[in-house]
């Protein structure tokens, strides 16, 4: 299996510097001040020791030695998170805090044409390609390739391409609907990390600011917000227009409840689910269950551990896809566990491992960053950890996912 996370840090550094910017930092102080962060997390005690501690203190002399002088604030972004990806914890982040242009600058013609004559956006990164012949090439790249030209929504079209002798695809805007972005100029860049998944440093297509993004799948055409062209099967997609929480009966003796998340932060949510728990407690009788997962991002426990009992004798068929995260995964392996459980759907996230009891996050000493480290600790997940909790079936992406499962459930042997 490769080593991912050396991957990682080659690909980082492998970005071309982008000299967006003339504004730099004191990289050297912002980095010493997320390394003392990293080694707090449990993430870091669990995982760096031995031949990744001297990894880990290697790459922080070596970065640090390329830090005696001021270093261009986008970067020094991009050395920070080398330091970052050493530790497999998909939760903790590092996030830039400038943006170098809003929604209210984009509704102001001068605004956006001094942006657009500024060094941030003359000088962003741009393919060497022509375009012409990059859109040719990309339009004869088959589904199952990472190559290819991708919608984000309707408005911008993207093409993907694997670097010259490099584990990097770049992403290139090949035409915009977005004032803000000319065609040529860069917008991600993506390494493949484990199995389907890989990490990508992309630029927000509405305020253009930089960001890092761990463990997305490319599964049905698909990677994260980009979707190809030539796609436009979304079954693996939740329902649309349900709510967080949902009790049906599909058939006499089929049920189906599905989990928008399992958030505690808002006492709506949580008064949800006493509702929709005294509910399901009531009226759940039916042989077989469908327990729907999808884009469930996680939450508290103390929500969804509750219906583990109600579903312990009954036939459960779990439904996941790749943005099923965190204690949705922790969720879905715990239904697993029970006797009469079937996992279907599509791999998770897998950001499972770790997570943030308290929420706390804190800006560097430049103002130009701001790091969530992780305080809380599940590393009996860690096999999980960036790669996800594979189905036992996987279902197809151009059929209803309800109706392929009601299928199975006939067809399974009483």
């Amino acid at each position: 299996m490769k080593n991912f996370t050396l991957i990682l840090v080659l690909f980082l550094a492998s970005i071309q510097l982008t000299f967006s910017q003339t504004e730099t930092c004191d990289c050297k102080t912002d980095l010493d001040f997320i390394v003392e962060k990293i080694k707090a997390m449990p993430s870091f005690k669990t995982q760096i020791k031995g031949e990744k501690a001297t990894q880990f203190e290697n790459t922080y002399t070596n970065l640090s030695n390329q830090m005696k002088q001021p270093i261009l604030i986008e970067d020094c972004y991009k050395m920070l998170l080398q330091q970052m990806v050493l530790v497999n914890d998909v939760h903790a982040s590092l996030s830039y805090t400038k943006t170098p242009i809003n929604k209210e600058d984009l509704k102001d013609t001068l605004k956006l044409n001094d942006f657009k004559a500024s060094n941030a956006f003359k000088n962003h990164p741009k393919t060497e390609y022509n375009l012409n012949d990059l859109k040719a090439e990309l339009s004869k790249k088959n589904d199952e390739e990472l190559e290819g030209i991708y919608n984000y929504g309707d408005d911008l079209k993207i093409g993907i391409y694997q670097q010259k002798e490099s584990e990097t695809l770049v992403g290139v805007v090949l035409k915009s609907n977005l004032k803000q972005w000319d065609a040529g100029q860069i917008i991600v860049y993506a390494t493949h990390t484990v199995g389907l998944k890989y990490n990508l440093f992309y630029y927000n297509p509405s305020t253009r600011t930089p960001g890092f993004v761990k463990s997305i799948s490319f599964e049905n055409g698909r990677l994260w917000i980009y979707k190809k062209v030539s796609n436009t099967n979304n079954e693996e997609l939740p329902i649309k227009d349900q709510s967080n929480w949902e009790f049906r009966q599909l058939t006499p003796d089929i049920q189906y409840l599905y989990f928008g998340n399992f958030s505690s932060f808002s006492k709506s949510n949580r008064k949800a689910f006493i509702d929709f728990y005294a509910k399901a407690k009531k009226e759940l009788s039916a042989t077989n269950v469908i327990v729907d997962l999808r884009s469930n991002a996680g939450g508290n426990s103390k929500l969804s551990d509750p219906f583990l009992k109600l579903l312990k004798k009954k036939n459960v068929y779990i439904l996941t896809n790749c943005f099923t995260g965190s204690n949705g995964e922790q969720f879905t392996l715990k239904l697993k566990a029970l006797k009469n459980a079937k996992h279907l759907g599509q791999t998770t996230r897998g950001i499972i491992a770790y997570g943030m009891n308290y929420g706390y996050n804190y800006n560097t000493p430049s103002g130009n960053f701001n790091i969530t480290p992780t305080d809380m600790n599940f590393n009996k997940y860690i096999a999980y950890e960036g790669k996800g909790v594979t189905p036992e079936f996987a279902l197809d992406f151009d059929k209803d996912w309800l109706e392929q499962t009601l299928a199975i459930i006939k067809n399974t042997p009483k």
